[in-house]
């Protein structure tokens, strides 16, 4: 910035100077009047749009972590050039142009550089770009619809209810509920709940009113709560949607319906209980329609995709993801499917619910009340020629064995199983029934994975690390100069020194942090650990040789996002411990 503020007052003075610092007594004067107002309006206002442009690039550098000083450099280098020609030649407009065509080109080489570092929401001059300015600007002033962000305005969401079946919509139902009390509460509840990426609704009941929480990026956020009677009003809704028994409070019940939102359907799927204040409902939402994410975009590192790839694309064998619920283990194995291909091998997959949708693939869906099991589906479809089986979670001993069998007859199983680490998912499999011999023979590898929150990178803050917060991430003091933390308002409350509130980031919301990556734990089964889960399948001793052939624990693999300011040590000790 001193550079640039020092190039601009060279201009400046040289514009502003008087006349006898650079010419001779005996220059010509004219009448007066010689300079065009429209030409000095257009260039007084290039100056300002070129200053603002430079300014822009030196921050927009640095958040991206881009050398600014050759970017600058490229940027003032070119404008000064170019308002020299527009000062030495004739044609105005015609240098204005050719001083503009100068500076554009630095600018979109550097918009370019940076767009590979952006996620797409944050990609600049691109085809999503333009088509987001068109929906957010555009398209809203030709439309003479009311805008969907006022509040009392049409939103673009319709539930819908399933028949008994499951298959068929039931208007009869989505009629009964449009007339309910409540219904607008309910469907501006989703809708929001939608709009900031929540993944489960909590609607909890106190004495007085009915709490309402959103999980967004894994962390509980509270809601504006409804009264009582709205709150159980909203409660009946989302019951009769889902063709469960309203008045039955205190038995737990699940069900699931859909809603049609915009050009997409989101999947519901709600689990109720009686606690002492009333009747507590949790709606987990899934959207079917989601873009499927690869290997490439999960987060993991380049050596450990090529060891998932190779894992993946054997003939056989058992790989296990594990984690806790929300951890994004479905979104992992979808990825897996995702390098396999499709339509040269037959793929099946058996769920409850089935959360991606995938061509090429025969996805099975599990509903325990109409008697269809994980076991009694994964023993029909090994009849049905499988290459590729995806079962959704391992919960129970006969489930396991199927699963370990399938591996060992030739086939590809990919499966879930809730367990806090690779190592311990194996003491998991072992604790729910499945011999160690069978286990041993059939399991090819087990990732552990967590999802951290990405810090907001328009306030994340800088800081200096200490050397017990380098002890932790295990790397060496010398090579890290600073590392990134979420805005604390407590903290950070020396920047607004009139004494006002800080105002909250838009792009976070205050949170500090925008979306989730993962951190994972891959577990090669080696022909040495293949051996000693057969003969003495003890965790200690499994995770001590796992360690010499090169496991990075889920710590030391997040230490690197912390290392490059995509997340804060604090994200990472909370996942990972």
């Amino acid at each position: 910035m001193r550079s640039q503020l020092i190039l601009v007052s060279i201009i400046l003075f040289v514009l502003a100077a008087p006349s006898e610092l650079f010419a001779a007594p005996a220059f010509p004067r004219g009448p007066g009047f010689y300079f065009d107002p429209y030409k000095l309006i257009g260039l007084i206002i290039s100056l300002l749009v070129w200053i603002k442009l430079c300014a822009w690039v030196d921050l927009d550098a640095h958040r991206f972590r881009l050398d600014a000083v050759v970017w600058n450099g490229a940027l003032l280098g070119a404008g000064f050039f170019g308002f020299l020609f527009i000062w030495n030649l004739a044609a105005f407009w015609v240098t204005l142009i050719l001083a503009w065509t100068m500076v554009c080109f630095p600018a979109y080489w550097y918009v370019t550089v940076r767009n590979r570092r952006a996620d797409e929401e944050d990609q600049l001059l691109n085809e999503v770009f333009f088509k987001r300015i068109y929906e957010e600007y555009i398209s809203k002033r030709i439309t003479k619809e009311p805008k969907e962000g006022k509040a009392g305005g049409p939103r673009p969401i319709r539930f819908l209810s399933r028949s008994t079946t499951g298959e068929v919509e039931d208007k009869e139902r989505v009629e009964r509920v449009q007339q309910s009390k409540g219904y607008k509460a309910a469907l501006e509840m989703v809708w929001n709940a939608i709009e900031r990426r929540a993944t489960d609704i909590h609607l909890e009941p106190t004495a007085s009113e009915m709490a309402v929480r959103f999980r967004i990026d894994g962390i509980m956020t509270n809601i504006k709560p409804f009264n009582r009677a709205m709150g159980d009003a909203v409660v009946n809704i989302f019951k009769v949607l889902c063709n469960i028994d309203i008045t039955e409070r205190r038995k737990a019940q699940d069900g699931s319906f859909s809603a049609q939102v915009e050009a997409r359907v989101v999947e519901f799927r709600i689990a109720t209980a009686g606690s002492v204040a009333g009747e507590k409902l949790v709606m987990r939402l899934l959207d079917s329609s989601a873009q499927l994410a690869d290997l490439g975009h999960l987060g993991m590192t380049e050596s450990m995709q090529t060891q998932v790839r190779d894992v993946i694309t054997r003939p056989h064998g058992l790989f296990l993801v594990c984690g806790p619920t929300g951890s994004g283990k479905s979104t992992t194995l979808y990825a897996c499917l995702h390098e396999i291909d499709r339509f040269q091998q037959n793929i099946i997959t058996v769920e409850n619910p089935v959360e991606y949708r995938l061509d090429g693939i025969t996805q099975i869906e599990i509903n325990p009340k109409a008697g269809k099991t994980f076991a009694g589906e994964l023993r029909s479809i090994l009849r049905q020629d499988p290459d590729v089986i995806l079962v959704g979670e391992i919960r129970d001993k006969e489930t396991a064995e199927i699963a370990c069998q399938a591996a060992q007859t030739g086939h590809l199983v990919f499966s879930t199983v809730h367990a806090n680490d690779s190592v311990t998912a194996i003491a998991r499999m072992i604790d729910l029934g499945v011999p160690a011999f069978m286990l041993g023979s059939a399991l090819s590898a087990v990732l552990g994975q967590r999802l951290v929150r990405l810090l907001c990178k328009k306030c994340r803050k800088r800081m200096k690390p200490s050397a017990e917060t380098l002890k932790k991430l295990k790397v060496d003091p010398d090579a890290v100069r600073y590392i990134y933390r979420a805005f604390d308002p407590a903290e950070d409350e020396e920047e607004h020194e009139d004494g006002d509130d800080p105002v909250a980031c838009e792009s976070c919301g205050g949170q500090g942090y925008v979306k989730r990556i993962g951190i994972f734990e891959l577990l090669i089964i080696t022909d040495r650990i293949r051996e000693l889960i057969k003969e003495n399948p003890n965790v200690a001793e499994i995770r001590r040789l796992a360690t010499e052939t090169g496991l990075r624990s889920l710590l030391e693999d997040g230490s690197r996002l912390v290392i490059d300011g995509e997340t804060s040590i604090q994200e990472l000790l909370r996942v990972s411990k």
